[in-house]
């Protein structure tokens, strides 16, 4: 269940995702293909802004959490500062826009991570990840606009996500969104038997910052460890890939898509774990993704998500997400899991395309 649970949190914090350049006018009344094409192709001035907010999750209809949150958004640098609390633990995150630092007060943890030199561009606003979520719902997901609403005294819009088939990823979703400034004011998100709801309320808009706003005051005896030595990703090559996973592993062979690159993510600790990633790309787009890490021996949730169905791939017995265009399967005691990245990628040419794998020696 936990994987479930870590799927709608990511979804519910999507709340804090915002829109622009869009007017109310726009949008009502477009079918779900012309709203997101509107808005793909606005041009956005991101939100500053101060939000306190509450988000709750149910499991099999037990309200299991109850997190309450703050928010403050620049806008005009990316900086960003969150403070949740949950059950008396209250936990700090601010991205100064050279260093990401999360604090978390009962346990004396602190991490902080430098992301100067990630080479992030200006554009991936938290509007673009999540407009990239509806483009990659709108093939197994109707969406639809519901209308203008009023929530909080303010006009909203009314936005819904629904899986067109039973068993597609059954992630439904409603989104309340202000068309003023384009910034989600309420989601509610619904997967299995897990729901979330997450709510703005209030929201201040242009507000002053501090000095302090975002800085985290850490004790001076708390130990600040680096993420950046806990999990890195880098670029390899063939041969230090086989190092990291200890063998040899499968990969495309028969030349008609392009191995663009090779990247690596390494992460320590007890659920430490080299995992290589093989883009493949034709007319310098990536076609298809080969993921590959040792496979858990143990302590492993094997419950299939709603939008999991078993299937062959190699003559084993293997997954695959349909809305995520995705198969994944273990043999010879690696994990392998392929993406294909547009529609063309089906089920039967996943599992073509893995049948067709070799060892490169």
């Amino acid at each position: 269940m936990m994987k479930k649970g870590w799927m709608m949190l990511g979804t519910a914090l999507l709340a804090g995702a915002l829109l622009g350049g869009c007017t109310e006018k726009d949008l009502v009344g477009l079918s779900g293909d012309e709203m997101i094409e509107k808005v793909v192709h606005a041009e956005t001035k991101p939100a500053s802004y101060y939000a306190e907010g509450v988000m709750k999750m149910w499991s099999d209809d037990k309200l299991s959490h109850t997190m309450h949150i703050k928010e403050w958004v620049d806008g005009e640098t990316g900086r960003k500062r969150t403070e949740t609390e949950e059950n008396g633990n209250i936990s700090y995150a601010v991205n100064d826009g050279t260093n990401i630092t999360i604090y978390e007060k009962e346990t004396g943890t602190a991490y902080s991570m430098n992301v100067s030199a990630m080479g992030q561009q200006p554009e991936q606003t938290q509007k673009q990840m999540l407009v990239n979520q509806l483009e990659r719902l709108r093939d197994s997901h109707d969406v639809d606009m519901m209308g203008q609403k009023e929530l909080h005294e303010q006009e909203v819009i009314h936005i819904k996500l629904t899986p067109k088939e039973e068993g597609t990823l059954s992630i439904s979703s409603e989104y309340w969104v202000d068309p003023k400034t384009w910034m989600i004011v309420k989601v509610i998100s619904t997967y299995g038997d897990e729901k979330s709801e997450m709510v703005y309320d209030p929201i201040q808009y242009d507000p002053e910052f501090s000095e302090d706003t975002f800085v985290i005051d850490i004790p001076k005896e708390v130990d600040v460890k680096d993420l950046n030595d806990l999990a890195q990703r880098s670029e390899v090559s063939l041969e230090e890939a086989e190092q990291a996973l200890g063998q040899p592993f499968l990969q495309d062979m028969n030349g008609e898509l392009e191995l663009s690159r090779i990247e690596m993510y390494s992460s320590s600790g007890a659920v430490g774990r080299n995992e290589v990633t093989l883009y493949y790309i034709n007319n310098d787009k990536v076609e298809v993704s080969l993921t590959v890490f040792n496979a858990p021996d143990e302590n492993v949730d094997n419950t299939l998500l709603p939008d999991e169905s078993k299937v062959e791939v190699r003559g084993t017995e293997g997954s695959y997400m349909k809305s995520i265009r995705n198969i994944s399967w273990t043999e010879n005691g690696l994990r392998y899991s392929i993406m294909g990245e547009n529609e063309e990628w089906t089920m039967e040419r996943l599992q073509a395309w893995a049948k067709e794998l070799k060892l490169s020696n």
